[in-house]
């Protein structure tokens, strides 16, 4: 739910009572939920696991930068029927999660650097990504050539 302040707490995020508070920088709005702790299941370990996995692969700063310039771009579409993201963090997930989608051969819990390499997977570059179909066409994609 929305949440309106009085007395100029405008930016507030944290934990009060059963409740929490997040600051939406996009939107400039406050949001309250409850306070819940997940039940923790076998999807959230695998989905634990593939994260570890995909970020100890290091992506360089550079592609980093291609991956928040594609999000920019993505974000900025105007019929854009896809979901708006957050960060190159979400950006990076999907792009994984895609490729493994369209390649059902490759393990993101196993992936390594040098398969990336050894195999020219889409994940290599934004470029190859989009080329590849993993990830939507945006303007000027083909500059993003930085390798992961």
């Amino acid at each position: 739910m929305k949440v309106n302040f009085k007395y100029g707490l405008s930016g507030y995020t944290g934990k009060a009572d059963d409740l929490v508070f997040c600051y939406d920088r996009i939107s400039g709005k406050i949001y309250a939920r409850k306070r819940v702790y997940p039940r923790l299941t076998e999807e959230n370990a695998r989905i634990a696991n593939i994260s570890r996995n995909i970020f100890a692969l290091q992506p360089s700063e550079v592609y980093k930068n291609d991956l928040r310039l594609y999000l920019l771009r993505h974000n900025g579409l105007k019929a854009n029927r896809y979901k708006q993201l957050r960060s190159w963090v979400n950006l990076y997930h999907l792009l994984m999660a895609n490729m493994a989608k369209l390649y059902p051969e490759i393990d993101l819990k196993t992936i390594t650097r040098e398969q990336i390499y050894q195999e020219n997977l889409p994940c290599i570059s934004v470029k190859k990504a989009v080329e590849a179909g993993v990830l939507p066409q945006v303007n000027g994609y083909e500059r993003m050539e930085a390798l992961i």
